[in-house]
């Protein structure tokens, strides 16, 4: 099958070279995910055990986390952020500073944000990541945009959007908010936003009445390896590069 092409293109002129382009999100699996072992004895061999439910199985071994840390594309910054607060009377914001002549955040009125609930745990502030790339898929594909999957150790939240990148013309903001009380470096590299190409389809819902007969099969098969049932009978390789 032939690869689909997602295009990266640098939005202004000053930035060119500055930037790094937005590489697979496999390159930015987390230390603490490659960490973990398989088996909660600390081990990546099966526990010796003959009770099923004493395996010890990590999470480690559930392909659904793996592919969604590694799907699609990842933004990282490109450069050192310093966060300080600010203000007094228990009142804080989040001041961001940064030494590239460009901008790599902006701030907006938080009139704008509405009733939109904030993160628990996250200051009011209303920042957006400015890209800096114009992001171009092929006719009929969209990007699902959203924050680095299972990144909750990052001082910050990047908001989820969907966007119609085929059509749409010019680089994206993103909105994020920052957690309450943090100050320090967010370095250079740090991974802000995770991108997935996705076709637009129209769908259609049904329900549909139990199966004995079709359960039982299915339980059955998955049933005839102890480990790695879904990978070994269900799972469908992804390619990002």
């Amino acid at each position: 099958m032939k690869n689909k092409k997602i295009i990266f293109q640098q939005a202004k002129e000053y930035v060119e070279g500055l930037l790094k382009k937005p590489k697979p999100s496999i390159s930015y699996t987390p230390e603490w995910f490659k960490n973990q072992k398989l088996f909660s004895n600390n081990e990546n061999r099966l526990l010796e055990s003959k009770k099923k439910e004493n395996f010890g199985l990590t999470y480690k071994l559930c392909v659904p986390i793996t592919d969604s840390l590694t799907a699609g594309y990842m933004f990282e910054l490109p450069a050192d952020i310093f966060i300080k607060n600010i203000g007094n009377n228990d009142v804080y914001i989040p001041w961001a500073e940064w030494k590239t002549d460009f901008n790599l955040l902006d701030v907006q009125e938080n009139v704008s944000l509405g009733n939109y609930p904030i993160p628990s745990g996250f200051n009011e502030t209303f920042y957006r990541w400015i890209l800096n790339w114009k992001i171009i898929t092929p006719s009929g594909y969209s990007l699902w945009v959203t924050h680095p999957s299972h990144r909750h150790d990052l001082p910050f939240f990047t908001l989820t959007g969907f966007v119609d990148t085929d059509k749409h013309p010019n680089s994206l903001f993103l909105p994020f908010f920052i957690k309450k009380g943090f100050e320090g470096i967010i370095k250079e590299g740090t991974p802000i936003a995770q991108i997935i190409p996705i076709k637009r389809e129209n769908w259609e819902s049904f329900e549909k009445k139990y199966e004995k007969k079709l359960t039982l099969n299915f339980f059955n098969n998955v049933s005839l390896n102890i480990i790695r049932n879904y990978k070994n009978k269900f799972w469908s390789k992804k390619n990002y590069k």
